[in-house]
């Protein structure tokens, strides 16, 4: 165990700052693959931190829930009963995701490039969906006003 400080800065490190840079590099590099390899990360960290919003969202949601039912109080009984109330303090988070995200990240494993090229074809489909619902709205923005109470 390294410690939440030391793991969330070497995750905002592995996970933001040398992508970043590769990110760059690629831009600039005559070769396509590396381009994939650094959106396909982008891609899936952008993923990854939608999810991770919303599971700190839920655990601190049932902290209050648990805390509320039992006395009301101000979260003292919720850290013994539920001792996460945000992905902060699950134990040793943040050495799984630098773990992930290095994999995730790092040229070698390619764990990017894998997860995209496992998962592309799923993606593909809630694209389309988010297109259409886009579409609609669009179409919808784009009509008068007089249209619209009708």
């Amino acid at each position: 165990m390294i410690g939440w400080y030391i793991s969330k800065v070497l995750c905002v490190a592995v996970g933001v700052l040398y992508p970043a840079y590769m990110s760059v590099k690629a831009i600039k590099s005559p070769t396509k693959d590396d381009d994939t390899q650094w959106l396909s990360y982008w891609v899936i960290f952008g993923m990854f931190s939608f999810l991770e919003f919303f599971l700190d969202l839920i655990l601190q949601c049932s902290t209050r829930l648990v805390c509320d039912a039992c006395c009301n109080c101000s979260h003292s009984v919720s850290s013994l009963l539920i001792p996460a109330r945000d992905v902060n303090r699950v134990p040793l988070y943040h050495e799984a995701k630098l773990v992930f995200l290095i994999w995730l990240a790092i040229p070698t494993f390619k764990g990017a490039l894998k997860l995209w090229n496992d998962h592309n074809q799923k993606v593909d489909q809630y694209i389309e969906k988010f297109d259409q619902l886009i579409g609609k709205l669009q179409a919808s923005a784009e009509k008068p006003v007089s249209e619209k109470k009708e």
